[in-house]
């Protein structure tokens, strides 16, 4: 059987009458743009061509080049979609309008992990959208914030090996790989879901010293083992991106972990434009996300660039964190320390 494709995919999405189907239109706009940065990224650095002159390029001037690019094709690509009344790029306070009859916003997040392409690791995509609540007007800040439970649509790409993107509209979640010789989206996977359980958990270990009382308890027991009160052996995975995390979560299942460490430096998922879009895939998929203490999609920001720890993960998983930390506030895990190294190694290959 001929595999579907992303096309076929958003015309069911047109004709479902849900939302009146009109962001089907923002999702095709958006999957253009994922395909043109899928072919900008894969040339590597011959992609410099395209970019201002300058001398000597720093990598990271050479990274903001290319999400420049790939804003540039974003705007490109929506610029005429009626239904689209304005769109917010994470980390710009900048509203930018699209049409003054849309009913639809755009949250995205160009290239996130741009680190990851020195070492010619994988970049991802993350978009939102959302139904505006005013009904006419320039549209605002205002307009934006609300919470995720009031997503319509919501996915991520990746640009690894192969370029995937994954999409919900509210009724599961779809995967869709890039055919490169085609030049289309096929659907390679219908309905992912999280698996129950599994013996894997992601965190930055180098952020040790700061994690909070329950994260630090949860980790200490995952990496004591088989003797320790989980029973069952942990791999640790780590590689600076809440994409690729959450990518890994819905495809193998345990718990993603975007702690808030207290510091200056330390780093939480922008609300809008990241934690609320994995949130809805994750509950789309059978699983969940929290902020340790709240279920993610029910935070409402209070500004563009909120941003917010998050626990992403199979149910039980989350269940588990947001239990320990239930706990800790009522003093319940009291304990001198929390070692995080025993027999076993906390680092696995």
């Amino acid at each position: 059987m001929t595999a579907r494709t992303y096309v076929q995919y958003l015309l069911d999405v047109g004709r479902s009458g849900e939302q009146h189907g009109e962001f089907a239109h923002i999702l095709s706009a958006v999957a253009v743009m994922v395909k043109q940065t899928a072919g900008m990224l894969s040339r590597g650095s011959l992609i410099l061509d395209q970019l201002p002159r300058s001398t000597p390029r720093s990598a990271k001037e050479v990274n903001r080049g290319v999400r420049r690019l790939a804003t540039r094709a974003l705007f490109a690509h929506t610029e005429q979609v009626e239904q689209l009344a304005a769109i917010s790029l994470s980390g710009d306070p900048a509203i930018y309008p699209v049409s003054e009859s849309g009913r639809y916003l755009l949250l995205f997040e160009a290239l996130h992990g741009l680190g990851n392409l020195i070492d010619n690791m994988t970049v991802g995509t993350a978009f939102s959208i959302l139904e505006r609540q005013s009904d006419s007007g320039a549209v605002t800040e205002a307009d934006f914030l609300q919470p995720g439970s009031r997503q319509v649509s919501a996915g991520i790409a990746l640009f690894g090996p192969r370029t995937v993107m994954l999409v919900t509209t509210g009724h599961g979640v779809d995967e869709f790989t890039l055919d490169r010789e085609l030049g289309n989206f096929m659907l390679t996977r219908s309905q992912v879901t999280i698996p129950a359980s599994a013996g894997v958990f992601s965190i930055n270990a180098a952020d040790s010293p700061h994690w909070p009382g329950p994260v630090k308890r949860y980790v200490d027991e995952c990496v004591q083992g088989e003797e320790g009160p989980r029973g069952q052996g942990f791999s640790m995975r780590w590689n600076a991106s809440a994409l690729v995390g959450a990518f890994r979560v819905l495809n193998s299942g345990g718990l993603f972990l975007i702690p808030d460490t207290g510091q200056p430096t330390g780093w939480r998922a922008p609300l809008l434009h990241n934690a609320a879009p994995l949130a809805l895939l994750a509950e789309q998929a059978g699983g969940r996300s929290s902020t340790g203490t709240q279920r993610v999609l029910d935070v409402t920001p209070t500004s563009l660039d909120a941003r917010t720890p998050y626990f992403l993960g199979s149910t039980s998983e989350v269940e588990r964190i947001e239990r320990y930390f239930a706990e800790h506030e009522q003093g319940q895990d009291a304990q001198p320390s929390y070692p995080l190294f025993h027999n076993r190694g906390l680092f696995v290959d």
